[in-house]
């Protein structure tokens, strides 16, 4: 069974599709296509397994922008990909402000719209991974393997009184402790190297790097000693 996340493609143009579609499956996702607005909030809403849409902006009838919002609104996870005319930057802004993960500009590099997919897919997964852990720690099911100090569910029950508040809360430290323990792993398979860890995560050096600093992780930790002479 494929568990990988469908990628929704929504363009007027035909000729956009076909050749998006072929190179994301030609790279081993799913897709889906629409040709508007009104077509893709149907395809959103008949796909459960849609976890990233690459939209235009400008399309006739309902815009990219438009579009953005409404399926944020009722499908938070969804990462957005949004599709720019060269120049218009102002749009692209208000497309991140409104829900959207990223943006390219047209006329795009197909290498690096085949990236960014991945690197939202990716992002998609991990996002969705945890909410797995969240939800079996919500039943107070045991700590994850390898990351002792994440708190149970009943720890978080003790503290909070009601299930808004204590979900909350035991997001907070679920994601901190998940994102520390992901970083520390993949820094390990690669033996302190920063930029080999950040291209397996598929997140830029500089941000992978603002990331560790923000868990206080020393990548040096993780590197061969030298032998002393």
């Amino acid at each position: 069974m494929n568990t990988e996340p469908v990628v929704l493609i929504v363009d007027d143009e035909e000729t956009i599709r076909k050749l998006l579609k072929a190179r994301f499956e030609r790279d081993g996702f799913r897709v889906v296509t629409a040709s508007s607005a009104e077509e893709a909030r149907t395809v959103v809403e008949s796909t459960p397994d849609l976890g990233v849409m690459v939209t235009d902006i400008r399309m006739p009838g309902k815009d990219g922008l438009t579009l953005t919002a409404e399926v944020k609104a009722s499908h938070k996870h969804l990462k957005i990909i949004v599709m720019t005319g060269h120049g218009e930057k102002s749009t692209a802004i208000r497309a991140l402000r409104i829900g959207a993960s990223d943006y390219l500009e047209k006329p795009f590099d197909i290498e690096e719209m085949t990236h960014a997919v991945a690197r939202t897919v990716n992002e998609y997964k991990l996002e969705m991974r945890n909410e797995e852990i969240l939800a079996t720690a919500l039943v107070s099911a045991p700590p994850v393997a390898g990351v002792s100090s994440v708190p149970t569910g009943e720890d978080i029950w003790s503290e909070n009184d009601s299930l808004t508040s204590s979900y909350t809360v035991l997001k907070k430290k679920w994601s901190e402790a998940f994102e520390k323990e992901y970083l520390t792993s993949v820094l390990e398979r690669h033996h302190g190297n920063v930029t080999a860890a950040a291209k397996e995560a598929a997140v830029d050096r500089s941000n992978f790097l603002r990331l560790l600093r923000r868990h206080h992780i020393d990548a040096a930790v993780y590197r061969p000693q030298k032998k002393a002479s």
